[in-house]
């Protein structure tokens, strides 16, 4: 995860301290709320959880973390003792959003994320050859007749 976040990074800080006080620390906001749900996320599609799917262009990828981290938001809403602000989920989904943004933006992330879990190209598998070898194509089969009276 250092290659998205640092150790250092408010994502990885936020990530850590809601892990240990979630239930217990009243002052745990939308802002903290955000960037926990965007370590997360990518940590889970790091991880290949869920990805029944791989995304085939951007687009796709940032579908799937926009839903991994809405997860996480409503999770941590629902966790979190503080009763959350009219427009906490909105605003930890803006915060989400520009630090997925940022993280995906340098140094070819997107790029690598989307290849983590790509299978390799279709172009390199000739579907002929695999349907021969499991029909035996070589000998045709013949029609059989049907006799009527």
């Amino acid at each position: 995860m250092d290659r998205f976040f640092a150790s250092t990074s408010p994502e990885a800080r936020a990530k850590q301290h809601i892990n240990e006080y979630v239930f217990y620390d009243s002052s745990i906001g939308p802002t903290e709320v955000g960037l926990c749900a965007a370590y997360t996320a990518l940590a889970r599609y790091v991880d290949g959880q869920d990805v029944y799917v791989p995304p085939r262009n951007y687009g796709e990828l940032q579908k799937i973390l926009r839903l991994y981290s809405d997860h996480v938001i409503n999770s941590l809403f629902t966790q979190i003792p503080s009763r959350a602000p009219r427009d906490g989920y909105a605003t930890a989904r803006n915060i989400c959003a520009q630090s997925l943004h940022t993280a995906l933006s340098q140094n070819s992330n997107a790029e690598y994320l989307i290849s983590l879990h790509t299978s390799p190209a279709d172009d390199q598998y000739d579907v002929t050859h695999v349907a021969e070898a499991i029909f035996d194509c070589s000998h045709p089969a013949t029609p059989t007749r049907i006799k009527t009276k």
